[in-house]
């Protein structure tokens, strides 16, 4: 009875709403027909949370990773942002609302716990920052500091392995079709609205095209955000092909991070070239007496060497292989001199400059701060550095390698090969994720920053879930 009385709220309320979104659209504006729908569709997809927060989570990752295409095509000032932190927050809410499923807490006693408290301290410490000059930008800092929130979420999502397993599918299907967008977006060109939102900004044609060939980005908020997710990915990928799965899994993994791995080299992004690099070598590093790694090795150093040193000379093929020539590489000099530029500063200045200072934010949060300028940090560690101070970036570099420590130590305590390879599987990509952050936002662009996030809450989870099928083998 109760569900036939929720069926027939939820038919009434699609009913009005579209009724009413008609007589607007037809004798009003059609904005306001469009809000209203919004509006019924925000309703829905709450509801839809308040049942089950998990599906706030999917939610989360697709929005993350969709959004700036939808931006693109409606070529409207929504602001994305603001919905998804709002549904980072009804999200967490929703945890607590639903009572009848038990919150599981056994491991929130630790270091990655701490260190967001830490972090989530020192951030609102620094609304005291004397070197500060707008408490604007300290605000939309903090709006922007959901992670702790999104970290509780997921150490209650992966209270089974059944939601891992989940999760991991969605986001690796995600990859599969950011990769094929932009496979797409290669073939065939950019469509009319992608060409707009291209010219809509002065400069950005100018960042885009370059080697003869326009940077690729697919679903995603530039070339340097579609690269490093899918070198992500691409490592993902490859780790998965040595799990402990059926033939035809193995192949699916393999085939995938080819298709990955090909469709990052469209984005022209040098640093995802390198992300590559660094995870395989740990990957071999960490897996010397495996004798099917040490062949994959021997593969990748071959194809490697054919691709660098063969015959092939198209735009994507030469950047790329200016990886690893930095000292010729004109962008990596302008990156090594922010760095000497403004190490001083950092030194002189323990706490930072202040929240949203440095470059172009801190022309439009903090106006008349000596960081703001019509330039970018490129280095999300710089970016640190010069906001939140030395001591800031040493918390962050502490926290990160911590997390590394943690997946090290699992990958040889776990007996399980499952969870074994899902470790590894998501510590590999993340190793390589900090060494990209050297010179890019690496670590907190979309939707990247929620995989780096999972993977705080996942290497918690997964040795508890070693010591249960122990515990029940005894």
């Amino acid at each position: 009875m109760k569900a036939r009385n929720n069926t027939f709220l939820l038919v009434f309320v699609a009913v009005l709403a579209s009724t009413a979104a008609s007589y607007f659209i037809a004798s009003a504006n059609i904005m306001v027909g469009a809000l209203i729908i919004l509006g019924v569709i925000g309703f829905f997809v709450v509801s839809a949370i308040v049942f089950d927060f998990r599906i706030g989570v999917y939610i989360l990752f697709l929005m993350g990773s969709f959004m700036f295409y939808v931006s693109r095509l409606i070529s409207s000032q929504i602001p994305f942002g603001v919905f998804y932190d709002a549904l980072v927050v009804i999200t967490f809410v929703c945890i607590f609302l639903n009572v009848k499923k038990p919150k599981d807490w056994t491991g929130f006693n630790n270091i990655f716990t701490l260190f967001f408290v830490i972090i989530t301290a020192y951030q609102i410490l620094q609304l005291f920052n004397p070197n500060a000059v707008s408490l604007a930008g300290w605000a939309i800092s903090m709006r922007n500091n959901t992670s702790l929130l999104t970290y509780i979420i997921f150490f209650q999502l992966f209270v089974t392995i059944k939601n891992i397993k989940h999760f991991t599918m969605l986001w690796l299907g995600v990859a599969l079709a950011v990769a094929f967008y932009g496979i797409y977006q290669d073939t065939f060109g950019l469509t009319d609205f992608e060409w707009r939102w291209i010219y809509e900004a002065p400069g950005r044609f100018e960042l885009y095209f370059q080697w003869g060939s326009m940077r690729k980005f697919s679903f995603l908020s530039d070339p340097s955000s579609y690269g490093l997710f899918l070198a992500f990915c691409g490592l993902a990928f490859s780790t998965l092909l040595f799990g402990p799965y059926r033939l035809r899994w193995k192949i699916f993994s393999g085939v995938s991070a080819m298709i990955c791995f090909i469709a990052m080299t469209n984005s022209g992004t040098r640093t995802a070239t390198a992300m590559v690099a660094i995870g395989f070598l740990l990957l071999f590093l960490l897996n010397v007496n495996n004798q099917k790694v040490i062949l994959f090795a021997m593969v990748v150093v071959l194809a490697g060497g054919i691709l660098f040193f063969g015959p092939f000379y198209s735009g994507p093929v030469i950047r790329l292989r200016s990886t690893f020539t930095p000292s010729e590489d004109a962008s990596m000099g302008v990156r090594d001199y922010k760095r000497l530029r403004f190490q001083e500063y950092i030194r002189s200045n323990p706490i930072g400059g202040g929240p949203m200072t440095t470059g172009t934010s801190g022309v439009i949060y903090s106006p008349g701060h000596p960081l703001a300028g019509g330039w970018d940090p490129d280095s999300g560690y710089l970016a640190t550095g010069l906001e939140l101070g030395w001591v800031g970036l040493l918390i962050f570099v502490s926290f990160f390698a911590a997390v590394m420590i943690k997946g090290i130590n699992n990958h040889f305590l776990i007996v399980d090969p499952l969870l074994r390879n899902l470790n590894l599987a998501y510590t590999i990509p993340f190793f390589a994720l900090t060494v990209g952050h050297f010179t890019q936002h690496a670590m907190f662009s979309k939707p990247s920053n929620l995989l780096v996030i999972a993977i705080y809450a996942l290497l918690i989870r997964l040795p508890q879930f070693d010591k249960l099928k122990s515990d029940t083998i005894i």
